[in-house]
């Protein structure tokens, strides 16, 4: 009977070629999958979009209305809007709550009580969905 063993060493050394090529692969695995999950939730927050197509002014200066348009693929609920002065201070807010269907436009109506808009002076309005997207509209305030 001629029978050889494998010597320690070597069935050391196999082992430890074995664990690292274990490590190895479940690596790859792991990072492929949370690529792909990264993806999925980027391509979400893609889909949502919303445009202010345009803001039309009241005569008395203190009240406006917003033209906000659904450009993207998914339905969005239109949360609130706000009206802020150059220096980013608010000057009037409105709590919105509507659903709005792709390609849709929705019209939302914003008022205040306290002065009327400077005329020279740059606004911006923003519109904000229920899951954080928003759309910016700056204008400077030109009295008629």
């Amino acid at each position: 009977m001629n029978k050889k063993a494998v010597s320690p060493v070597i069935a050391t050394l196999l082992l430890v070629v074995i664990a690292v090529a274990a490590a190895v692969i479940t690596y790859v695995w792991i990072t492929g999958y949370l690529g792909t999950l990264q993806q999925q939730s980027g391509a979400q927050q893609v889909q949502e979009r919303l445009k202010i197509d345009a803001v039309e002014i009241a005569s008395s200066g203190k009240a406006l209305t917003i033209y906000v348009r659904n450009i993207g693929d998914v339905q969005i609920k239109i949360a609130d809007a706000y009206l802020l002065d150059e220096g980013g201070s608010l000057k009037a807010n409105k709590t919105i709550n509507t659903s709005l269907d792709p390609g849709k436009t929705l019209t939302a109506q914003l008022s205040w009580t306290d002065s009327s808009l400077t005329n020279g002076k740059t606004y911006v309005v923003k519109v904000i969905t229920e899951k954080g997207t928003e759309a910016t509209y700056q204008f400077i305030y030109r009295k008629s």
